[in-house]
């Protein structure tokens, strides 16, 4: 009997582990981080002390910076 299969786990990379709080203010108003499983790892690598305000995360292809208001979802550029 086999069960469902395995779920793998989104790729992790810290693209900057800290950064001016004062800079990420204008992502403030961006979107929060809202799939539970990006937030649950958001908020580890916070806790741990792996990163800072003003860092830089991407989870699979998303990217999330770190604000005095929360995780936000880095809007990305239109395509040329």
């Amino acid at each position: 009997m086999n069960g469902p299969p395995a779920r793998v786990p989104p790729k992790v990379t810290i693209l900057k582990r800290d950064g001016d709080p004062f800079e990420t203010e204008s992502y403030e108003s961006a979107p929060p981080a809202e799939e539970p499983s990006h937030v649950a790892l958001l908020h580890k690598l916070f806790y741990d002390s792996t990163v800072d305000l003003g860092s830089l995360v991407r989870i699979g292809g998303t990217e999330y910076v770190c604000t005095r208001v929360g995780w936000r979802v880095v809007p990305t550029p239109p395509e040329r």
